[in-house]
């Protein structure tokens, strides 16, 4: 269950909010995607610069699966996928 509310809320608020209004401000579709996945994986630091750094590129990756598909929906599941995944080696 953390997974799918982390996955779906972190997806609105980072690609779904912030993406979109950096995009629309800046004028640049580009600089929505790098200046949300830079704030994500800041947002992350709290799990050590490495975690942080591949999160970054993740976001990266949500960031432009969202503005190019032009839906929230793929990013949704490939990061609950991701999350609890990552959850589950974890665990082992």
């Amino acid at each position: 269950m953390l997974a799918a509310c982390a996955g779906v809320i972190e997806e609105l608020a980072f690609r779904g909010l912030l993406q979109r209004q950096i995009a629309y401000l800046s004028g640049r579709t580009w600089i929505g995607v790098v200046a949300q996945a830079a704030i994500f994986g800041a947002a992350h630091l709290y799990q050590g610069p490495v975690l942080a750094a591949q999160i970054t590129v993740l976001g990266l990756l949500f960031g432009a699966a969202a503005a190019v598909r032009g839906s929230l929906v793929p990013g949704m599941f490939a990061h609950v996928l991701e999350d609890a995944l990552s959850g589950l080696v974890n665990l082992g």
